[in-house]
């Protein structure tokens, strides 16, 4: 998200590259600028003396390899187009390509996709480009010399529904790409079998050979097809249409980006809101993608400390316990986490136990710090129950784990934890349960977790840096520590500490004394 943003903000300034710094108050002025809310964000924390940080990312990004339309297109037409772009917020020709940086998109898809306004005819600056940067006059490949990086292209993958229940009949457009045959194929996911991560999924076929073809017919029955898919009930009962059913890796298997298409009429074709071209780059760009890098932002020494520990695939179950002290007048709030790992004999094979930075502390915190230290202690392809005490860890779990991601989770408090279990969960291909045990109840497992916490409160601190516990694409810092909650929020306590510093600065009070001398609460 933050790579996108600073891109955005650079073009919307005007910026063909964005500086190690840069004074924003001279752009407060622009009424557009003024109900732009990552803009005021950063004019607002550069007032605070708040320097943001990205860690995946060096502080220039240079906007040149994403060939900006100013610097690419005639004067005459980027003196008649620059006040539509400025209004569309588009700046580069990185936002017309597909996702794989080597086609211009086609007119109904930037319509689609929201990049271009919904009505009106095709401006002369788009047809320019088909004229000029294309290879062929019949084809949407562009010239060698205008191909973008994958990286600066705008490509977010189209997902299915995973909240699904295995065995449900839930149809659902989608593309699947067969590593073993190199094939890709369109149709309709039916039905979905999660734990064996395979699916069911009809065959249609493009109406036409043209890459902008958006229109579809069911296949009437191919190579691909298993007779004895097309006898399930459900499957029996629900698709007249389709005559052509397979079995698809569901690892392999993306959704076609479209609005809901259903099909009513038998034999007729159907038409999707986006070309094949861009629907199958897109998919590609997704499946091939490797996994990021930047997630893992987990400094050398602590490193060292959990690679030790790497349990084995006979793990059965983790129990996980946290502990939070308050702070008082002799000591700091102190955070600890324990969890213990237990094969299917219910032997312990392996636990730990660590005192936490005290950044942001919770007891609810402390319980989330538990759950990722014992995922990242399991091998890739592990199923495991965990057992904790906590309710509210569960309700939690239901609404920011077992859901598809939503940009509001950036809103809540520890987000960061969040997306580093939904990262390792996905990451190491994990299968995991939550179970609740009664807290201070007989169940001795979690009786030992939770001393082991205890017992964690009198270890020595931490000397590693709190980002080592964090397993996210983006970090942003405030001296140095990781902004765990809603960034509004967080803002505006600033402010408020701001101000009542100020105002405990004033004359009337510093005559009388120290400002500590009061009770300001």
């Amino acid at each position: 998200f933050a790579l996108y943003a600073i891109s955005y903000l650079q073009g919307y300034l005007g910026a063909e590259s964005c500086p190690t710094t840069i004074d924003l108050e001279p752009w407060s002025q622009v009424v557009s600028l003024r109900t732009h809310t990552l803009f005021n964000s950063l004019l607002f924390s550069s007032r605070l003396n708040i320097t943001w940080s990205l860690s995946f990312r060096p502080s220039r990004q240079d906007l040149q390899p994403a060939s900006p339309l100013r610097t690419i297109l005639p004067h005459s037409i980027f003196q008649t187009a620059w006040k539509l772009w400025k209004n569309l917020n588009l700046f580069v020709l990185a936002q017309l390509v597909s996702p794989c940086g080597r086609y211009l998109m086609n007119w109904l898809d930037l319509r689609y996709l929201g990049i271009v306004g919904r009505k009106g005819r095709i401006p002369t600056w788009f047809n320019f480009i088909k004229n000029n940067f294309l290879s062929s006059p019949f084809s949407s490949l562009l010239l060698p010399l205008y191909f973008i990086n994958s990286s600066f292209t705008l490509a977010s993958p189209c997902l299915l529904d995973h909240t699904v229940k295995d065995y449900h009949f839930y149809p659902q457009w989608a593309i699947n790409f067969d590593s073993a045959t190199q094939t890709l194929s369109v149709g309709h996911v039916c039905i979905t079998y999660k734990k064996q991560d395979s699916a069911i999924m009809s065959h249609w076929l493009p109406v036409s050979s043209s890459a902008d073809e958006r229109s579809y017919n069911p296949c009437p029955g191919c190579s691909f097809n298993i007779p004895a898919l097309s006898k399930k009930s459900a499957i029996k009962q629900r698709c007249n249409s389709e005559k052509c059913f397979f079995n698809v890796i569901l690892s392999e298997t993306v959704g076609y980006p479209t609005r809901n298409a259903k099909v009513f009429a038998a034999y007729l074709p159907i038409t999707l809101s986006t070309s094949w071209s861009y629907a199958t780059s897109l998919a590609l760009v997704h499946l091939s993608k490797p996994s990021l890098s930047t997630f893992s932002t987990l400094s050398s020494s602590f490193k060292d400390k959990t690679d030790d520990v790497v349990l084995p695939l006979s793990v059965q179950s983790l129990y996980t316990d946290g502990s939070f002290h308050v702070a008082t007048d002799s000591s700091p709030a102190s955070m600890t986490s324990a969890w213990l790992a237990l094969d299917d004999d219910g032997l312990i094979l392996e636990s730990s136990s660590l005192q936490l930075f005290s950044c942001l502390p919770s007891a609810l915190r402390s319980e989330i710090y538990a759950v990722v230290l014992g995922l990242n202690a399991l091998s890739r392809g592990s199923s495991i129950s965990i057992h904790t005490d906590c309710s509210q860890l569960i309700s939690l779990w239901k609404r920011f784990v077992d859901v598809p991601f939503s940009p509001k989770l950036l809103r809540e408090h520890n987000h960061l934890l969040w997306l580093s279990i939904r990262y390792l969960i996905m990451d190491r291909d994990l299968k995991v349960d939550l179970i609740k045990v009664p807290a201070h109840g007989d169940d001795i497992y979690n009786m030992q977790a939770d001393s082991l916490a205890k017992d964690a409160h009198s270890s020595s601190p931490p000397n590693i840096s709190p980002l080592a516990f964090c397993y996210a694409p983006c970090l942003l810092l405030f001296n140095s520590l990781p902004i765990d909650m809603n960034i509004r929020h967080f803002l505006r306590s600033i402010a408020d500490a701001r101000a009542l510093l100020s105002f405990c600065s004033l004359a009337r009070f510093t005559a009388l004394g120290s400002p500590s001398l009061f009770d300001w609460a």
